[in-house]
């Protein structure tokens, strides 16, 4: 880009008094302009506006260039400045211009044979006969501006050869009551050959000196948005103003480099452009600061150096510790860099600006680089520093078998653990094993990589926890690698595997540690249970620990919660299955201690939360599992962490608790998809998230759920996949596709009912019968529930019967339907499954009404439209409003103000209500600009607005109310 080009923003008061010096040279006031400014603010970009208002007012503009190459050749700037126009000349212009006075200066451009400037002897630089040249100089610049105004403009003025800035002076001091404009740029900081002349040039009273500051952040703003339109985002503007300082050069070849990275139609990758900005580098900027370097002392190039590679502000200690130079060459070193741009004139020692940081140090090469890196993990060390920052350098240190780099390594990533970052422990394990460890190490240190790749759900855990335990001789240390690995191997739906392997170690360590043994049948167990065609062993296991005489906590705790499943399967009454799990939870945790054991057990936990639901004990499932995940957040099991939050979204669905069932089962796919490794319980996750927005009448969202988050073959064919089915089964029958509903909700029945778990399906049969229903089917729906009703009375869940009645009444003539919905509503009024008693309400209403019991039906709809709201089923409440208003009652289209709102949906709409626009909120909350949309539109509608520009105010009116 040329300086032409470049915007020119936050320049309006420079424009101004550009425009009035070109309008009073014009009028015969010379103008002595100077723009001073450091490198990169935009003094050439000014000057060339100088000169575009000067030749569009008619002026002769001249214009000249200083280089470090123009200091030692006298006059070289003022040949350069008059050259160009002399060879363009007439002759009679000439004669015109060097007439009188101004004859001495022609001997200055006259050229001998060979082209090369004859030029005036030397005698002309001292005493009078330079007088008489400077003298010269001025006149031809009278002359040259009796026809039209002349506008003398010199970039880099510091540069120029000292004859050049005598004559500069000269004419400065001259320019009242002539046309003419001298424009010179300058920057303080910058000493060339002959700097003190251009200071006094720059001195003088009569010169109007604009000093140029950065951009302000609203000024990048600006400056980005002018060249990449809606793409300046406030992230890539807050990144670009951080990284830059508000320098426009800087900004422009940051953006230059940024659209070098951003291919056309580069979609969500654009948003993403803020987080590039910091590692960027751009190749004008590194050699610019190259060429300033070459100009200074060594010590201050090995100091910058060094601070390069140890960050933005080090310790200045630290940093010439890593130079290698003496304390006493650091002022000097510090001073020169100050002086050159590079730093800040302050103390600790930082850097003008990111960028230049950035540009030093991708300019060093990379064995320069690695050389560095590990001189400042030696000094760091030393002095004690953070690990974490030792450790950073050791990362970029070439390796060389250092046994204490390992040794700092693994203590960096036990730091990393213990700080809940496992991604930062991986990379410091992974370097680790590359140095390599000794050899009595590597089965250590790769078991921790593997472990923090767990934490990480890095699908490499499967092979460094697989090559630890193979190059491992002890039966016990393979056990113990062995738990994670089959860990990682279910999560990776490689569950066959994880069983073959677990039954192996657990012959192995048979006799040699009972601790260990236990956590190896509970694995074993668990992980069986996970697959359709390895039931059998876990069953097998199962009854040989129950025939043990002593078994482990671990075995005891399994044995325990197994009688309540063992009680669904032989289909005993809700109430008993109730009471066994909650005895057998007594027992678990009798001493008040909880011992979830994750990594073997997560599943385990998730299976007593189902069994809960299934007696209706929803508050207790709930609580069970917020404890499990506290817990397991507490000890970083992550996998462990999402197993639980996906099957509390499940629950919190089923308790009508819609808005935090939505935020668990966002975050479960939000952390998995991609990762390599996911629990097996996501589906939990998929099927609430899927019930959610179903409920709320979202339906696209909620088939895009169903559509993005896929599983494997093995996990669809399997009773683990249910939830995903049943939810299908909802979204399909909202759509009004009833035979795919019924399909979908059939064959996770049958799914359930292969594992023994048919009392465990009759909520979901129940609805497939009210789908038949509603599509008009009512003899099949008739048939479907007296086929199950038997059933469900014999379990006696309040839940299952009240479904019974209200598919029985869905299905019956309109005086016995509303019997047996007000039945169902009776069973359900003080039940924890809040949507389930809504539905019922909204259905009872509906049969009051058709029998003409308007009254009642009133007063129906209206508290099931209230329980409705209250869950945020806004698929239900547009129900009940459409019952009532059959009745002609208008009701107030409302979804319960910001109170219903999300947790997500609340910060996208405090993101939005500061301006911040959908892209930038996207990229700040890391989902996607169609995700962000979607927020918005569910906010406007709960809030009663229509845009964003009525988000602060309805922010401001929920505040308001809640305080």
């Amino acid at each position: 880009m040329r300086a032409a080009d470049v915007p020119l923003i936050e320049r309006d008061h420079e424009l101004a008094v550009l425009d009035s010096a070109v309008t009073r040279s014009r009028r015969g006031a010379g103008q002595l302009l100077l723009v001073e400014g450091a490198p990169g603010l935009g003094k050439t970009a000014l000057l060339a506006a100088l000169r575009h208002r000067s030749e569009a007012a008619g002026c002769r503009v001249l214009q000249a260039r200083s280089d470090e190459s123009e200091g030692g050749f006298p006059y070289g700037v003022v040949r350069q400045l008059f050259e160009c126009w002399l060879a363009s000349t007439a002759p009679e212009e000439r004669r015109r211009v060097f007439r009188g006075p101004a004859g001495p200066a022609l001997r200055l451009f006259e050229y001998g044979p060979q082209d090369a400037p004859a030029g005036p002897d030397p005698a002309l630089y001292s005493g009078d006969r330079q007088h008489v040249l400077l003298n010269g100089l001025y006149w031809m610049c009278v002359h040259l501006a009796e026809r039209r105004p002349l506008a003398l403009l010199l970039d880099d003025v510091w540069w120029g050869d000292a004859p050049s800035l005598r004559f500069l002076h000269y004419l400065a001091t001259r320019l009242d009551s002539q046309p003419i404009l001298l424009g010179v740029t300058t920057d303080p900081a910058q000493r060339g050959p002959w700097g003190s002349g251009a200071h006094t040039v720059a001195s003088l009273p009569a010169a109007e000196l604009l000093r140029l500051a950065p951009l302000s952040a609203a000024g990048v703003r600006a400056w980005l948005g002018r060249r990449l339109g809606e793409r300046a985002g406030t992230a890539l503007v807050d990144a670009c103003h951080q990284a830059t300082g508000g320098t426009p050069f800087f900004l422009r070849e940051l953006i230059d480099e940024l659209a070098a990275a951003d291919p056309p139609d580069g979609g969500q990758f654009v948003d993403q452009l803020g987080a590039l900005v910091p590692g960027l580098a751009p190749p004008r900027v590194v050699h610019g600061l190259r060429r300033r370097l070459r100009a200074l002392p060594a010590p201050a190039v090995a100091l910058v150096e060094a601070m390069a590679v140890l960050g933005t502000e080090p310790g200045l200690t630290y940093a010439s510790g890593v130079a290698g130079i003496d304390p006493g060459s650091v002022a000097g070193a510090l001073g020169a860099l100050v002086d050159a741009g590079l730093l800040q004139p302050d103390l600790p020692p930082r850097f003008l600006y990111p960028i230049v940081r950035a540009a030093l140090y991708h300019s060093l090469p990379a064995t320069r680089q690695n050389a560095v890196h590990a001189r400042a993990a030696h000094v760091l060390a030393a002095a004690a520093a953070p690990v974490d920052d030792v450790a950073r350098h050791l990362l970029h240190a070439d390796v060389a078998g250092n046994r204490d780099a390992v040794a700092l390594l693994r203590r960096a990533a036990r730091q990393a653990i213990a700080d809940d970052r496992p991604t930062a422990a991986v990379t410091y394990l992974t370097r680790a094993v590359q140095e390599p460890p000794a050899p009595g190490d590597e089965v250590t240190v790769l078991a921790e990589l593997g472990r923090a790749e767990l934490r990480a759900r890095m699908a490499a855990a499967v092979d460094h926890l697989g090559q630890a335990m193979e190059l491992s001789a002890d039966p016990v240390e393979r056990g113990t690698i062995g738990l994670d690995l089959a860990q990682g191997l279910v999560a990776a739906d490689r569950v066959e595997e994880a069983v073959t392997l677990l039954q192996q170690l657990r012959k192995e360590v048979v006799d040699l540690d009972e601790t260990l043994g236990d956590r190896l049948d509970t694995a074993l167990v668990v992980a069986a249970r996970q697959a359709s065609h390895l039931r059998s062993v876990a069953t097998q296991r199962l009854s040989e620990l129950a025939r043990t005489d002593a078994v482990g906590p671990g075995a005891a705790r399994l044995l325990a919660l197994e009688e309540p499943a063992a009680a669904l399967r032989r289909g005993e009454p809700a109430s008993r299955i109730g009471e066994l799990t909650e005895k057998a939870l007594a027992e678990v945790f009798a001493d008040g201690v909880a011992s979830y054991d994750h990594e073997v057990s997560a599943q385990l936990w998730c299976r007593v939360a189902a069994v809960l639901v299934c007696c209706d004990l929803l508050g207790d499932a709930e609580q069970l599992l917020t404890h499990a995940l506290a817990d397991a957040e507490g000890t970083g099991a992550s996998i462990a962490a999402d197993s639980y939050r996906a099957v509390r979204a499940w629950v919190r669905y089923q308790r009508g608790r819609l808005a935090e069932a939505e935020t668990d089962a966002r975050h479960v796919p939000d952390r998995v998809d991609g990762a390599g490794l996911r629990s097996p319980m996501a589906v939990f996750a998929v099927g609430a998230l899927t019930s959610v927005l179903t409920a709320r009448h979202e339906l696209d969202a909620a088939a895009a759920v169903v559509r993005t988050h896929d599983f494997s073959a093995s996990t669809r064919r399997s009773a683990i996949y249910v939830p995903v089915l049943f939810a299908r089964g909802r979204l399909h029958g909202a759509l009004g596709d009833t035979d795919t509903a019924v399909e979908d909700i059939l064959h996770g029945s049958r799914l359930m009912e292969d594992w023994g778990l048919r009392d465990a399906t009759l909520l979901q049969t129940l609805d497939a019968a009210v789908l038949l229903s509603r599509a008009g089917r009512t003899e099949a729906a008739r048939a479907m529930t007296e086929r199950v009703l038997p059933r469900a009375r014999a379990f006696a869940s309040r839940r299952v019967i009240a479904a019974g009645l209200r598919a029985r009444g869905l299905t019956a003539a309109p005086g016995s339907a509303v019997r047996y919905l007000e039945e169902a509503a009776e069973m359900l009024a003080d039940s924890e499954a809040r949507l389930d008693y809504a539905t019922v309400l909204v259905d009872l209403g509906a049969g009051l009404r058709r029998c003409e019991r308007w009254a009642r039906a009133r007063r129906t709809l209206n508290n099931g439209l209230a329980v409705a709201r209250r869950c945020g089923a806004w698929g239900l409440v547009t129900a009940a409003r459409s019952e009532l208003s059959a009745m002609g009652i208008r009701v107030r289209v409302t979804e319960a103000g910001a109170g219903a709102l999300t947790s997500q949906e609340r910060r996208v709409a405090a993101l939005a209500a500061e301006g911040i626009r959908n892209r930038d909120i996207a990229q700040t909350l890391f989902v996607t600009v169609k995700t962000v949309e979607w927020h918005l539109s569910r906010a406007y509608r709960k809030l009663g607005i229509t845009s964003r520009h009525e988000l602060p105010k309805a922010l401001a009116r929920q505040r308001a109310t809640a305080a």
